[in-house]
């Protein structure tokens, strides 16, 4: 490939978003610096952004608590949801002014934990009747629709990121509504299914611009996966059966298919985890608690030898 076809490669896959202007300006100054180890400077101004968001909502935030008594419904209305619209609106503007920088996250970030918030705010200020948990559903459901659209319209992670938290928030609530009688069980139930999308939709967009996403995805996806389904083994005959299938499957997967060293460590545990249940359930009594002990112990060396071997040899490049 000549210098015309991988600049015009390169220029496609930056109008359709695969490769993002800050992907792209973050690996030029990754090759520039050389082996210097001094930090890049996109790194440099990454870190400063994030230390300046930070401090720009803890002051927000305190501003709003000193304040708040004496505000009124307006002005409650105003420095909550209406700053995190004016806010967003600005990270909006420098992701389309300004789009090889990462100064709009910066504002997007600030927005984005003054929006939900205010949001709710605003329904209280209402005067809304909490009788049942609908107003707070649908005013959730809105604030996921906005970061929807804007994921869709600007493709940057942190986007996807509010709109996985509220699209989160969003399905619990929809369980409470629908379900108002609902037990511990069918919210299991829905952390494993949450748990599980999370897991799908990090392999299927992996290689695109939500690559920076994939890690986090990887790890609460099946934290909330497996953390949901060990708890149902005490109660449920079914999962109790079913668990160490889906934890071996789970290394299995992220070996084969994610290619993903955390997911894998987090299976690992989920054998463990059970291993250690099965032992103290059914063994413990039998045969002493000192006699499962010694074979609890050789059973979590064999495992985590197992999974250390599997990530040698299969997840050698894996993050």
């Amino acid at each position: 490939m000549n210098n015309e076809e991988l600049l015009a490669e390169l220029k496609a896959r930056l109008d359709s978003g695969t490769i993002s202007h800050a992907q792209l300006q973050a690996a030029i100054s990754t090759e520039g610096s050389g082996h210097s180890g001094l930090l890049p400077t996109t790194l440099v101004t990454r870190l400063l952004f994030v230390i300046g968001a930070i401090f720009i909502t803890l002051g927000v935030i305190y501003l709003v608590s000193q304040l708040w008594d004496d505000l009124g419904t307006f002005g409650r209305v105003t420095i909550t949801l209406g700053l995190g619209v004016v806010f967003s609106g600005v990270g909006s503007w420098f992701f389309i002014q300004d789009p090889e920088r990462d100064i709009g996250n910066v504002f997007h970030a600030i927005g984005g934990f003054l929006a939900p918030g205010g949001a709710l705010v605003t329904l209280d200020e209402m005067g809304t009747s909490f009788d049942t948990s609908w107003p707070v559903t649908l005013t959730i459901g809105m604030v996921f629709c906005f970061y929807l659209l804007l994921t869709w319209y600007h493709r940057k992670v942190l986007l996807n990121f509010f709109c996985f938290a509220n699209g989160t928030a969003l399905a619990y609530l929809l369980l409470d509504s629908l379900v108002p009688s609902a037990d511990g069980d069918l919210y299991d139930y829905l952390t494993m299914c949450i748990g599980a999308s999370y897991i799908i939709y990090a392999h299927l967009f992996r290689e695109d611009w939500n690559a920076r996403l994939v890690p986090l995805l990887l790890f609460f996806g099946p934290i909330g996966f497996y953390g949901a389904g060990f708890a149902q083994i005490f109660d449920t005959v079914l999962m109790e059966m079913l668990y160490p299938f889906l934890a071996f499957g789970g290394m299995v997967l992220a070996v084969s298919l994610l290619h993903s060293r955390l997911a894998l460590s987090i299976s690992t545990f989920a054998v463990i985890a059970y291993i250690i249940y099965f032992t103290a359930e059914y063994f413990a009594d039998s045969i002493g608690w000192p006699i499962a002990l010694i074979l609890l112990g050789f059973a979590i060396i064999g495992i985590g030898y197992f999974s250390i071997n599997l990530n040698r040899k299969y997840l050698k490049t894996a993050n």
